[in-house]
């Protein structure tokens, strides 16, 4: 795997001490930040090296050789920023493609770019990202997940609020068995379809003890109910079923929203899952990986993007 690094210099145990530094000093300076570990490592061991593309042109894309320099890309700064901010964690500059595309090291070591068509994952170490970018292997689109699912079996503007409540309940299951999060609420949001559209119902449904096939009965009657005290029902209102993160969630999975929507005449009866920016990477991007394998399969659907 790392042939084309050792042609370029690169041997286990490399460190390139003062120089590393200096770059690293300098880079800072400029871009009034910080510099963390894992940066530091990635440049000790990197810096320097100019890595030419693949002489075949690439395995799954175009191969693109770079330079290793944090002061190459200490201008792209304010971008890799912005970045850094939508993903949640650190980055520092760590050199360029040939392309002029900036690259980055983040907190753990992971190697990103930073190209006109957006952030890419080019591999989970520097090593493998420097490898694959030179090699020609096809990068991971860094983007903010989101799936849509037709409600199996249901189709047409007269699916109601009994179908929306257990389309809810499966993902609440699938939520909590793939380790996103425990929910134990559902949110109607009611809104009607005359007119401009007025919030009918606005209101959060605990859910009961029991199971979760047991509390679909109990939260229709209560969602009727409270449909029937505003002064509306259900076969009138586009209804939304969102599944609250619970209080005290933290990070990426804080991001994730989960909704069935039903009574909409343009869009049909539906299922979303998404996510932020930040939830593109680590473990909650396996785990929002996972929950959408399972709601494709419940749905029938095929997995899309």
């Amino acid at each position: 795997m790392d042939d084309v690094l050792t042609k370029a210099g690169w041997r286990h145990g490399r460190d390139e001490g003062d120089a590393a530094m200096l770059a690293l000093l300098t880079t800072v300076a400029v871009r009034q930040g910080s510099v963390f570990p894992a940066a530091e490592r990635a440049v000790r061991e990197f810096h320097g090296l100019r890595v030419p593309p693949a002489p075949d042109g690439g395995r799954e894309v175009a191969a693109t050789g770079c330079v290793v320099d944090p002061r190459e890309a200490r201008f792209a700064s304010p971008r890799l920023d912005r970045l850094a901010a939508d993903l949640g964690v650190r980055l520092f500059p760590f050199g360029r493609t040939d392309t002029d595309a900036p690259l980055a090291v983040d907190e753990e070591g992971r190697l990103v770019l930073l190209g006109p068509g957006g952030a890419w994952l080019l591999g989970a170490t520097v090593r493998e990202g420097l490898t694959a970018l030179a090699e020609g292997m096809s990068p991971v689109r860094l983007r903010a997940p989101r799936w849509r699912f037709p409600l199996p079996g249901e189709r047409g503007d007269s699916v109601g609020l009994s179908a929306a409540v257990r389309a809810a309940l499966v993902a609440v299951y699938v939520l909590h068995s793939t380790g996103v999060y425990g929910a134990r609420a559902l949110r109607l949001r009611a809104t009607t379809l005359r007119g401009v559209g007025v919030v009918a119902v606005d209101e959060v449904f605990p859910l009961g003890p029991g199971s979760l096939e047991s509390n679909t009965e109990p939260l229709v009657a209560a969602m009727t109910a409270r449909l029937d005290g505003s002064g509306t029902h259900a076969g009138t209102c586009e209804l939304t079923l969102t599944i609250p993160v619970p209080r005290g969630t933290e990070g990426p999975p804080a991001t994730v929203e989960c909704a069935v929507t039903v009574g909409n005449p343009a869009d049909g009866p539906v299922l979303t899952l998404s996510a932020g920016l930040s939830a593109s990477l680590g473990p909650t991007a396996a785990s929002l990986g996972d929950c959408a394998q399972a709601l494709a399969a419940w749905s029938g659907a095929p997995l899309g993007p």
